[in-house]
């Protein structure tokens, strides 16, 4: 077994603002209007490169499809499917993308399940690569299973309480020829930031498992390197991007989400 740990100091996000921002992604796919397979923002402007191809708007069972820019027809190798949209109990979004090359043909699948919009408290992420062709297929597919609990994030995060008995964010990444788990835990900065201290084991799994030892003998010291500098570079992405963008609110914030729906 292989065990890395790094720590990073991140920007906050304010729980109000990040519940609010749930509520105004609602409030915005709720209001699109919808003629046939088009789909119109509130003020009338056409959302560009979506459609509406199976199924009433929002409801369970609803698909949607970008658009080919050649064509200007539904990509059938890529969409979006409706699983739960209930404000009180569960919203829940299927993504499917299919790739046909003859040599490897894939699909990768990734669905996303939050309770609830209206109090969030927890979010499900999963991501499955299947993968087609020849016997090395298996080892380019994986599954990736996290679950964020926001009800014990914040307070994490402030120093309240007694520590949590599970990590608020852990996640686990399944190979033909690794497993790796992942736990994620927020501290008070005196500063006001949060110091988040990041943990995985890695367990080599089929013939992979006896190389593991061995690898992280010869090669231990340059894969912690790699594992912290890759959580800076992703700190340093993070503190560059949010402080400007959880200053918006209101209209400002709505605003700040219909225009990357109408970006390209």
């Amino acid at each position: 077994m292989a065990r890395f740990e790094h720590t990073v100091t991140l920007a906050p996000v304010p729980r109000r603002w990040f519940e609010s921002c749930v509520t105004a992604l609602h409030d915005l796919a709720e209001d699109l209007g919808v003629e046939g397979a088009c789909l119109r923002l509130p003020d009338g402007r056409l959302l560009p490169g979506l459609v509406l191809s199976e199924g009433r708007h929002l409801r369970p069972g609803a698909r949607y499809r970008p658009v080919n820019e050649e064509d200007g027809r539904p990509d059938a190798g890529q969409a979006v499917t409706v699983l739960a949209w209930d404000r009180h109990r569960e919203t829940a979004l299927e993504a499917v993308t299919l790739d046909d090359d003859p040599a490897h043909p894939a699909q990768s699948t990734c669905v996303l399940r939050l309770v609830s919009a209206a109090r969030p408290r927890e979010v499900w992420f999963s991501a499955t690569l299947r993968t087609g062709g020849d016997t090395r297929a298996k080892y380019l597919g994986g599954t990736v299973r996290l679950h964020l609990d926001l009800g014990g994030w914040w307070p994490a995060a402030a120093g309240r309480g007694r520590r949590p008995l599970t990590a608020p964010l852990s996640g686990t990444l399944t190979h033909a020829l690794a497993r790796a788990t992942v736990t994620v835990v927020p501290r008070p900065d005196p500063d006001g930031h949060w110091r988040v201290t990041v943990k995985a084991r890695v367990k080599g799994r089929s013939f992979a498992r006896p190389l593991l030892p061995v690898a992280m003998a010869v090669m231990g010291r340059r894969a912690h390197r790699a594992f912290a500098e890759a959580l800076d570079d992703a700190a340093r992405e993070w503190d560059g991007r949010l402080p400007a963008l959880v200053r918006k609110e209101g209209e400002e914030l709505r605003a700040e989400l219909a225009g990357a729906l109408l970006a390209p």
